[in-house]
């Protein structure tokens, strides 16, 4: 036995037209595929094929589409994640990141994320256990308009011994 989408209403099947015309989300866009081919008689081993999605997922939106309509079938975004570091943990991170390397004595002219995520450790900034990724600090640094791109220089050297091979040289 095969399961079918209900017919759609007219405000339905505009709705699923607009997605697949002009829709941006992929995931929407297979979905309402499913409903359309479905609603016009398509089986679901026939949409399988077509969409290479599994049957049991197509038989699902399908199922899902008939008992709450298009906006059933939207993806569920994930959201409203509690932040996992305090404003000040947050606003230390923005600080240490504005502080040229060269001036906390590292021999280096700008910040990497590990870099960066490396003195974040070797400071203690965050408390004991509490591990920053690469791409918190990202995030961090940029809804603070702070860069970290590594801007390149010919005038200085990043090694230790370099002035006195300059004065070698010179001489």
């Amino acid at each position: 036995m095969s399961i079918y989408a209900r017919d759609l209403t007219p405000e339905e099947g505009r709705r699923v037209k607009h997605e697949i015309r002009h829709g941006k989300d992929p995931i929407m866009l297979k979905r309402c595929q499913v409903i359309l081919w479905s609603a016009q008689g398509s089986t679901v081993q026939e949409m399988a094929k077509l969409t290479l999605l599994s049957e049991y997922h197509i038989r699902e939106v399908i199922r899902t589409f008939n008992q709450g309509g298009v906006t059933a079938i939207r993806p569920k975004k994930g959201g409203n994640h509690t932040l996992k570091f305090t404003e000040e943990e947050r606003a230390s991170v923005a600080e240490l990141a504005q502080i040229p390397p060269k001036v906390l004595g590292y021999p280096f002219n700008s910040w990497s994320l590990s870099k960066l995520q490396q003195a974040i450790d070797e400071r203690d900034i965050l408390p004991k256990g509490k591990k920053m990724s690469d791409e918190e600090t990202r995030l961090i640094l940029r809804e603070r308009g702070i860069s970290y791109q590594r801007t390149k220089t010919w005038k200085e050297s990043n090694d230790p011994d370099f002035q006195g091979k300059k004065q070698e040289s010179e001489s």
